[in-house]
């Protein structure tokens, strides 16, 4: 019993670790963003529904759908480019297709 409070509070420290680390690079991030001199405090049912409030805002999520659109659009101009492009589509698809074929050898 006592080697599994133990697993516990070390998988707690990690997470209480990575969650420090990863809020000074915010902070850091933010030290010269322009923010109101005061803030209010987190609301608590955000946790709630985490994985909705880590959902990205409607803008980025039109950009991840059109990003790859305007890159491509890019690309037309430049022949290299364009083969480049292509080659890895084609590498993509192998792969693919080396994964599907292993997992259906598997079943």
């Amino acid at each position: 019993m006592i080697s599994k409070k133990s697993n516990l509070k070390a998988q707690y420290d990690k997470l209480s670790e990575r969650l420090q680390v990863s809020l000074a690079t915010v902070n850091k991030l933010t030290e010269t963003t322009p923010t109101p001199a005061y803030a209010s405090a987190p609301d608590p049912a955000m946790l709630k529904e985490l994985l909705k409030e880590c959902e990205d805002s409607d803008f980025w999520q039109n950009f991840k759908k059109a990003a790859p659109i305007m890159f491509c659009v890019a690309i037309e101009e430049d022949a290299n480019l364009r083969q480049m492009r292509d080659m890895s589509f084609i590498e993509e698809l192998l792969k693919t297709k080396s994964i599907l074929t292993l997992l259906n050898q598997k079943l």
